[in-house]
């Protein structure tokens, strides 16, 4: 479809419907149907299938536009005998129906003012309940794809509040308090929140790749604020709380600083990517990890210098025995006890990892984009 039309019209749609038999007289009557009520959609601008597009020729006066389908079948044998008619044409076969005949291609032309997402919904009401016994229908055209790529955002963004209840379970194992479960989530959506408004601020719109940031941030961002909330618990215990904070701020910003300039790096390289979507991608990751260094360590140091927790779980201090601090103490012993070992198992790792790496295949294709169960092809 992309070779004969190309895909970049951005109010044209296609619709491809695959018959075991196109050419009989019922299937015939469901694509004048289908081409018919498409016509009379108020989205729809024109309509082009085998059964409505002209056919000019010439005549001794000179050319002559007549409809390439003049006389509809009544029966299966004056269909076979249409069938015959337009695979030896070559302005049709191949284009608007397949080799094989089994095949009808529907270009539609849509009204520029209907959201894509509205015409993908319109199109395929007016399709799915008359299409009849069909082995497959295939949709293609830049008002489907954007219509795709718009409800695979919403997704991802329902996708972030998952991964945030994950986190919220996992912080109240670790930290068994409010302020140890919400604090490095309140980091991660403040800084969600930073950026998106960031992108609305100049004036961008939020692409696929831009509404995967949401998620992004839960894991990168909740982990600098873990990082803090657990130092300054330990310091917690044998200092004030002021004194806490301001130990906490020395012993840790140059860490999370470092963590997150050079995750920063990371992103900033995707800058340098000719597809624009992973260049802003790229960007507005880097202003989130930035937002999200700046909450962690100047909101985190305030809040508890503000508002000091009355009490520190045990778990924090030297003489703590959970189930947690059990399971490091055995992982360190046995990482010193056989450090040969362990060093032995990475590089295995690294050499297989390495030799797998240089398999991997690109793929750029609108069907690897759009996911294996999608019918846009």
């Amino acid at each position: 479809v992309i070779d004969k039309f190309g895909g970049s019209q951005m109010n044209v749609s296609m619709i491809s419907l695959e018959y075991e038999d196109l050419f009989t007289l019922e299937n015939l009557e469901r694509i004048k149907n289908i081409t018919e009520q498409l016509e009379k959609a108020p989205f729809v601008k024109s309509v082009n299938s085998f059964l409505n597009m002209p056919k000019i020729i010439t005549t001794d006066v000179g050319l002559e536009v007549k409809d390439l389908v003049e006389v509809f079948p009544e029966n299966d044998e004056e269909a076979k005998e249409l069938k015959i008619s337009l695979l030896n044409d070559k302005l049709v076969k191949g284009k608007f129906i397949s080799e094989d005949g089994n095949v009808a291609l529907l270009m539609v032309e849509s009204v520029k003012d209907i959201e894509n997402e509205d015409l993908k919904v319109g199109l395929e009401n007016i399709i799915e309940p008359i299409k009849g016994q069909t082995l497959q229908v295939h949709y293609f055209g830049m008002p489907f794809i954007m219509a795709e790529m718009s409800e695979g955002s919403w997704k991802t963004i329902r996708l972030g509040i998952i991964a945030a209840i994950l986190v919220l379970l996992i912080l109240f194992f670790c930290f068994r308090s409010v302020r140890g479960v919400f604090l490095p989530l309140a980091v991660a959506l403040l800084s969600s929140v930073w950026v998106m408004g960031f992108v609305a601020s100049i004036g961008r719109s939020a692409t696929m790749m831009i509404s995967a940031i949401p998620v992004l941030m839960i894991s990168l961002a909740t982990a600098y604020g873990i990082h803090f909330i657990s130092r300054y618990y330990e310091e917690r215990h044998n200092l004030n709380p002021i004194k806490a904070v301001n130990m906490t701020i020395r012993d840790i910003f140059v860490p999370i600083l470092m963590s997150a300039l050079t995750t920063m790096a990371g992103f900033l390289s995707l800058t340098a990517a000719i597809v624009r979507p992973m260049t802003e991608f790229g960007f507005f990751s880097t202003i989130g990890i930035f937002f999200a260094f700046v909450l962690a360590t100047f909101l985190l140091g305030s809040f508890f210098t503000i508002f000091p927790p009355p009490k520190i779980h045990k778990k924090f201090s030297q003489e703590s025995n959970d189930v947690v601090t059990r399971l490091l103490k055995l992982l360190s012993q046995l990482i010193l006890k056989e450090k040969k070992v362990v060093l032995i198992v990475i590089l295995i790792i690294i050499i297989i990892s390495v030799a797998f790496s240089t398999r991997v295949k690109t793929e750029s294709s609108i069907e690897a984009r759009m996911g294996a169960g999608s019918n846009i092809e």
